[in-house]
């Protein structure tokens, strides 16, 4: 596995023009109609998960329509992931509005900010999420609250789950998302190679993305659970148990998975 500079450059030169144009139409076409309103904003993470080299396996089927996806959350990348993926509006956490070009982006697609730690904002902000939903559109959830190397799933924060008691989305349904990063390379991601897709802790921005654009080629796994509309539940907090059971006990048999293929391979390796 080695770093090319040459390539984040080359990469950076596709990224540019791309995102540009995608962006243009996508205001273009969200003026028209909001029943266009994913199709180049999709497009736009279809190609970028391309040029960055990305190939994703998909598993289970992904509501297409009043739902709540619940994802854990591993990197900036789950975005581009997530986002061409599904349908949906991402709830992200405020200080994504500080970040340049990307909050242009991501105002662009609708992206709901939230302010996890402030405790009076939050009954605002489930107004917010209710509005967007109540208005034909789905939501992308990252109840960690942060980001996590990828090998277990951090607590979820149960709060935002509140929105299973509206009255108004009675209809909608709750879809549990695990992601799981596990090749570089074509090498199994192990905990050495794990940071340089997982962005998390005290890593700069900037420079973790500068180096992922002169990696080779990875892979992730995303396996959409089965739905359960939000009437089954109780309250919030039953809701957010099931999503971090489901969640959590997939991204661990994929970890577990990973440690295997690449106990194979060191084994193999030694007999070559």
């Amino acid at each position: 596995m080695l770093y090319s500079p040459i390539l984040s450059f080359v990469r950076l030169a596709a990224i540019i023009p791309w995102t540009i144009m995608m962006v243009l139409l996508q205001l273009v076409t969200s003026l028209i109609s909001k029943r266009f309103f994913f199709l180049f904003y999709k497009l736009l993470f279809s190609g970028l998960t391309k040029i960055f080299g990305i190939k994703i396996k998909l598993s289970g089927i992904p509501k297409t329509n009043r739902v709540l996806f619940v994802s854990n959350h591993i990197s900036y990348l789950d975005i581009l992931i997530l986002g061409s993926s599904i349908d949906a509006l991402f709830v992200a956490k405020a200080d994504i509005k500080n970040w340049p070009i990307i909050n242009k982006i991501c105002s662009i697609g609708k992206t709901i900010f939230v302010e996890r730690e402030n405790i009076k904002s939050i009954r605002n902000q489930m107004k917010l999420i209710e509005k967007n939903m109540n208005d034909g559109f789905n939501v992308i959830l990252f109840p960690e609250g942060t980001s996590s190397d990828g090998s277990k799933v951090l607590r979820f924060k149960s709060s935002l789950f509140e929105i299973i008691s509206s009255r108004k989305l009675k209809d909608y349904s709750i879809q549990p998302i695990s992601i799981s990063y596990n090749k570089l390379d074509g090498l199994p991601l192990d905990k050495i190679f794990r940071p340089f897709l997982a962005w998390f802790g005290a890593m700069d921005l900037a420079t973790h993305a500068w180096k992922f654009l002169g990696l080779g080629a990875s892979e992730v796994n995303i396996h959409f659970h089965n739905s359960k509309k939000f009437s089954d539940f109780v309250d919030r907090k039953k809701a957010c148990d099931f999503c971090f059971e489901k969640i959590s006990k997939q991204v661990i048999n994929d970890f577990r998975s990973l440690e295997i293929d690449d106990k194979i391979k060191l084994y193999e390796f030694k007999f070559l």
